[in-house]
């Protein structure tokens, strides 16, 4: 937390004082409401939910926040200008960054994390994108109990990602969690909606902002198609130039014709590699930004989060939403500008109805005038009211993506969470004429993340594709299979022979023509999800180093301890007290009889040993099923089996047999010396009769708690979240 106020944590940040609309979200947020805030494009909206973030988390604020975000790439462009402000006010706030081709912290450690809406659902339904499904309640705990932020809304799908944030955010105020919702188009339906949920509301105006203000975008119809030669004909000397169209392909065409008689020329579409992109975006806004004059041509990547600012826009006619953000970037630093919007031959990747209301809506309201603020938010009321109204009255819709995500979360079903995100399905795809030879490198190529449809329109024209399918086992060692592709499904993983298609670092991915193999990401640059190395370790001192490291995460985890207190109507300590024992013990069905002679104890018994030829008996679910009965101190009898079950699944988050197994003589005495630890600690004890020290066969109660019991189904990430990092950490604790 900082010790600036917000005014001055504004003021160091931003180099002056908070626009109108800053300053009454941040009071709100820092008093805990959940705030909804709609302003202009380059507003500092983003601001206006960190800062005070960055000033009141873990007294005024949950510990966390997950900041989620429609794209990849502007997931990237945001942490940098969040990274930047929480430097310039001397904050000490963890800040990561995670999507599927960035990710970072998969298990959401640090304290802000910057996501894709896809990874925050699925991390909430213990189902995460870019892990194991096995590992899927660590991110879980930490998504159920964080402050939620889901910015650039309107370009959710209105039917799944639009209702899934909703469904997150229900669950949240239920725990009293704030939230904070975002976006520069939505209509007041949308707005009135959320205020009659409790949110606070707060609307930007172009008058508080200065450069908004001072801006004067004049609009034109262009009753033709974009072409080259239109480009070419409105590139004034000294001018920056934006170019936007509805699809790559179009993009990819425009920029080959007017290279060598514009320059420089710069390509931003959806179909490069991040690191390709990445380089791009830094060049074009380096050049942009010093007002030197060149031409960006771009598709709706350009919509969300890319701050640049042109002097003429060519843009090709979009739904109104769309349309809106494109013209953000025209005289985005103030001034004046002038955007062209140009007809369209079908209305691809759009619905026509939409666009052509929008068409005619330019046509009859905004041809040859000053497009503003106010302008934008009554084409947005006219045109996009009643499709939004409709949509969050639907409750049956609701309670359809409930139980999907219900479904999602029971089975750990990545492409269930995908599907109730958004209608637009992606695939995996690299380049490669023999993918076979790669071997468990294949996990190293770097992939291209494209819309199904695309690769199964090529895929019908008759390119060569492999299929590459793997075990993600629960013990997380996956084996590659790799065959010939007969169709192309969503979310699964594709290479494509360079004979069908080609990457090129300037134009990304294009297929039809022949290119070469792309190559592995270099192992330093690879993510690798836990590394431990084994030493010779006792039950006893590995059970030790769990709650050395517990009470280290008490302290970062503050407020989900306290909300954990709240789930289990108990107080601050004994919570503690009662997760110390879950920590301390969560191993004990190693002391088993067959898992320590696997291990080859003698004297003592061990937790861990340095080599082992062969695997010893599942412990995990003996220890949950053996602790089932110990928790007495909990007065809700649902929440002593969320315990148990979390303990047992501190390997495998779906695991529920339980082998037989008989405890060694003298189990009690390190369990007591344990015990003895925190009862002195925290004042409460645990009754070691109410053990079972064997048994037959058997499962646990439950195999996963009910995602729709909000109370239960969060106490069993928090805690699970608790135990696993607790054990992960003891491998860092000094002996």
């Amino acid at each position: 937390m900082s010790s600036l106020t917000i005014e001055e944590a504004f003021r160091t940040s931003l180099g002056g004082e908070p626009y109108r609309h800053q300053r009454e979200a941040a009071k709100a947020i820092l008093e805990g409401n959940s705030v909804l805030i709609r302003a202009p494009c380059g507003s500092g909206k983003t601001e206006a939910c960190v800062l005070p973030f960055l000033i009141g988390r873990r007294e005024k604020l949950p510990s966390r926040l997950i900041y989620s975000l429609p794209t990849r790439a502007l997931a990237d462009d945001v942490i940098e200008r969040i990274t930047d402000k929480a430097n310039k006010i001397g904050s000490d706030t963890r800040i990561a960054v995670q999507h599927g081709a960035n990710s970072k912290d998969p298990f959401f450690k640090v304290d802000l994390i910057v996501a894709t809406i896809d990874q925050t659902v699925g991390a909430y339904c213990a189902t995460p994108l870019s892990l194991p499904a096995y590992l899927g309640n660590i991110p879980a705990g930490a998504a159920t109990s964080s402050m939620l932020c889901f910015d650039e809304v309107h370009t959710y799908d209105y039917l799944l990602g639009l209702q899934a944030m909703r469904i997150l955010v229900r669950r949240a105020q239920c725990l009293r969690l704030p939230c904070v919702i975002m976006s520069a188009t939505l209509p007041d339906t949308f707005v009135e909606y959320f205020a009659d949920k409790g949110f606070v509301s707060v609307d930007g105006r172009d008058e508080d902002v200065p450069k908004r203000r001072d801006r004067k975008v004049v609009l034109h119809w262009v009753g033709k198609c974009l072409e080259a030669a239109d480009v070419l004909e409105k590139a004034v000397a000294g001018k920056r130039i934006i170019v936007v169209c509805n699809t790559v392909d179009k993009a990819q065409r425009i920029c080959r014709e007017v290279e060598g008689k514009l320059s420089p020329v710069f390509l931003l579409h959806s179909r490069f590699l991040p690191k390709d992109r990445q380089h791009i975006e830094e060049e074009m806004k380096t050049h942009f930004r010093n007002k030197k004059p060149g031409c960006l041509i771009t598709t709706q990547v350009c919509e969300v989060g890319l701050d640049v600012s042109c002097d003429i826009m060519l843009t090709e006619i979009a739904p109104p939403d769309s349309l809106i953000q494109r013209l953000g970037r025209c005289a985005r630093e103030g001034h004046e500008g002038d955007a062209y919007v140009f007809d369209v031959e079908n209305s691809a990747p759009y619905e026509r109805e939409i666009v052509e209301k929008c068409k005619t809506y330019v046509i009859e309201n905004w041809n040859g005038e000053i497009v503003g603020w106010n302008k934008e938010l009554e084409v947005v009321n006219s045109l996009l009211s009643e499709s939004f109204e409709r949509i969050m009255k639907n409750e049956d819709r609701q309670w359809w993506i409930l139980d999907s995500l219900a479904e999602a979360a029971f089975r750990g079903d990545k492409t269930r969470v995908e599907q109730n995100v958004r209608e637009i399905l992606n695939v995996n795809l690299t380049i490669h004429d023999d993918p076979s030879s790669l071997g468990n490198n294949i996990l190293r190529m770097p992939w291209l993340s494209l819309d199904v449809r695309l690769l199964q329109r090529e895929f019908r024209r008759g390119i060569r594709l492999w299929s590459l399918k793997w075990n993600d086992d629960e013990g997380g060692h996956p084996s590659p299979k790799i065959s010939w592709a007969e169709n192309v499904e969503p979310y699964g993983y594709y290479v494509v022979h360079p004979d069908f298609a080609r990457y090129d670092a300037v134009y990304g991915l294009i297929f039809g023509e022949s290119g070469r193999s792309l190559t592995t990401i270099p192992p330093e640059e690879f993510f690798n999800t836990i590394h431990r190395e084994y030493h010779m370790e006792t039950w006893f001192e590995h059970a030790m180093k769990c709650l050395d490291a517990f009470e280290k995460i008490c302290i970062e985890e503050s407020s989900t301890i306290e909300l954990l207190a709240r789930l289990l109507d108990s107080e601050h300590k004994a919570t503690c007290g009662t997760v110390s024992y879950a920590v301390g013990l969560h191993d004990i069905g190693k002391l088993n009889r067959d898992w320590q002679k696997a291990v080859g104890a003698r004297d003592v018994p061990l937790a861990h040993v340095p080599f082992l030829s062969g695997k010893p008996p599942p412990h995990a679910t003996i220890s949950g099923y053996a602790l089932q009965g110990a928790f007495q101190g909990i007065r809700r009898l649902a929440m002593r089996s969320i315990l148990a079950l979390a303990i047992g699944h501190h390997h495998h988050t779906r695991a529920e047999t339980v082998d037989a197994y008989r405890f060694i003589t003298d189990w009690e005495k390190p369990v007591a010396e344990v015990c003895d630890r925190i009862a002195d600690a925290y004042g409460i004890g645990l009754s070691l009769d109410e053990i079972r020290s064997f048994s037959g066969p058997s499962c646990l109660d439950v195999k996963f708690p009910g995602f729709e019991s909000i109370r239960t189904y969060t106490a069993y990430t928090i805690v699970s979240r608790l135990i696993r990092l607790s054990d992960q950490g003891s491998f860092t604790v000094s002996s």
